[in-house]
């Protein structure tokens, strides 16, 4: 027995000396060519993901069918970048196919009510029912149907008073207007007064049109020119009393229009700021604008060839250019 370590070392010396299986192992030579398996250097996990990535992800989930998926990056996406325009349009489209609207709805009232001065609230709050509104006609109401010969009157006053304020003669072009209000109750007509009046005679402005506004209050038209008059005080003030109409679904051309007018005056105002490379400013600032391109291209469905809506259009289009 004491022979038998020795035996048994002699058998391990004569196995290790046989030839054995070898194979290329491509990490022991730096230089072969052979491929070497390892992981996606360019894969980067979700919990590592900004915002882009996740929108770019959650994109491929709706691409793929899985909805689901999609909806938890969107939510992932919220947390690195709340205010992220192509997170919350995506996620907006992504409930409205699913048949959410009034969950998506609730949730960005939410989000306005709590920044009710930026403009990218907004627009992600009323976004989802111009959406869904799309398709149906324009509640105009009654639209007044002057004669000719009182259309042709009411054309030449207001040249007149266009030349009057070109001469300096704003009380002229006051009585004017005034003078065409007696023949057409127009609303342009009121708007041209208002904007005359407004800067010496704003408090009587503001009760007259409020009353008028009071009387009938089913009249959109009649609650765009009171927000008018307010708007030149306080514009936000002026855009949450159309909003409230425009929610009801108040008939009037002129309360779509008002919209649009008193967003892109914000977003005039919020210009300078954002062309600063202040990130929230442009957002904000950009939200009013897609907020007026919006309910000016609604006012265009019903009148195209409305020369102050396409000015609009034109002017908003330039103005995101200068954004970039």
């Amino acid at each position: 027995m004491r022979y038998l370590p020795l035996l048994l070392l002699a058998f391990l010396a004569s196995c290790a000396s046989q030839d054995r299986y070898s194979y290329d192992d491509p990490w022991d030579d730096p230089a072969t060519d052979t491929p070497r398996h390892t992981y996606d250097e360019s894969y980067v996990p979700p919990s590592r993901m900004d915002a882009d990535q996740l929108v770019a992800r959650a994109q491929r989930a709706e691409q793929d069918g899985r909805d689901d998926q999609a909806r938890v990056d969107y939510q992932q996406a919220f947390r690195r970048d709340r205010w992220h325009p192509g997170a919350n349009t995506g996620y907006q489209d992504l409930m409205l196919r699913n048949g959410l609207f009034d969950e998506v709805w609730q949730e960005y009232l939410d989000l306005w009510q709590q920044n009710p001065s930026r403009g990218d609230a907004l627009w992600f709050h009323l976004r989802p029912m111009l959406i869904q509104r799309a398709d149906e006609p324009l509640p105009l109401g009654y639209v007044k149907k002057l004669s000719a010969d009182k259309q042709a009157r009411v054309d030449e006053l207001t040249g007149d008073a266009d030349a009057k304020l070109d001469a300096g003669d704003s009380a002229g072009a006051v009585a004017v207007i005034e003078e065409a209000l007696e023949i057409a109750d127009l609303t342009a007509l009121h708007r041209r007064r208002i904007q005359l009046l407004q800067a010496e005679d704003y408090d009587a402005l503001l009760q007259e049109y409020a009353d008028r506004a009071e009387e009938n209050p089913a009249n959109g038209d009649n609650l765009y020119l009171h927000a008018r008059v307010v708007a030149y005080r306080d514009p936000q003030a002026a855009l949450g009393m159309l909003r409230d109409g425009w929610i009801l679904d108040l008939p009037g051309w002129w309360l779509r229009f008002g919209m649009g007018e008193i967003s892109r005056e914000l977003a005039d105002a919020g210009f300078e700021q954002a062309k600063r490379a202040d990130v929230p400013a442009a957002r904000s600032c950009l939200g009013y604008y897609g907020l007026a391109e919006a309910f000016f291209n609604e006012c265009k469905s019903a009148t195209p060839d409305e020369p102050e809506t396409l000015a609009a259009l034109d002017w908003i289009a330039s103005q995101r250019k200068r954004l970039g």
